[in-house]
């Protein structure tokens, strides 16, 4: 992957650049893929709630995901030590969990689009897509790095993505 470059118009918005190598560009596809498939069976997997049918308010999952990939994407509201009241977090996660995931699978969303099913090795995102980018390419070194069956490879590809992250904020910070 070359690193990330701001490109400045005259008449346009800066834009930022790279060009990833074509196995990169596929490890990137497949990992947005495999992510936005776990955020997506999570929020289907959510108990209906009657009243959130009625109101037409809807309701996600009350408890934290099992799976380490996820609780790390959907943490507690609360932190360990924080004042404690009955049913707070869980309140917090019903009511906001379908918006989080909405929010993630958009900017993996943009990922996806930039990488596109057919190869576009040459990636350029205008300022609002290079933040939903980056938000992205955390979530994906964020899942990965919390993945029950993380290996060495894994390890190698959450340092690429963090290494993309890096590139791709100090370009956008000029």
């Amino acid at each position: 992957m070359q690193a990330w470059r701001k490109k400045k118009g005259l008449m346009r918005a800066a834009r930022f650049h790279t060009v990833l190598e074509p196995m990169e560009r596929e490890v990137l596809g497949n990992l947005v893929s495999g992510v936005s498939e776990a955020i997506i069976r999570r929020a289907q997997s959510a108990p209906k709630d009657e009243l959130a049918e009625l109101t037409g308010i809807p309701t996600g999952h009350k408890d934290a995901p099992e799976d380490p990939g996820m609780a790390r994407l959907l943490p507690d509201f609360e932190r360990e030590g924080d004042e404690e009241y009955e049913g707070d977090n869980s309140l917090l996660r019903s009511l906001h969990e379908n918006d989080i995931c909405r929010a993630k699978l958009q900017n993996l969303q943009v990922v996806a689009e930039k990488v596109g099913p057919d190869g576009g090795v040459e990636i350029t995102l205008t300022e609002e897509e290079a933040h939903a980018f980056l938000a992205g390419l955390n979530d994906l070194r964020l899942y990965l790095a919390s993945a029950e069956d993380a290996g060495e490879d894994a390890d190698t590809l959450v340092e690429w993505l963090g290494f993309n992250q890096d590139s791709l904020l100090t370009a956008m910070m000029g």
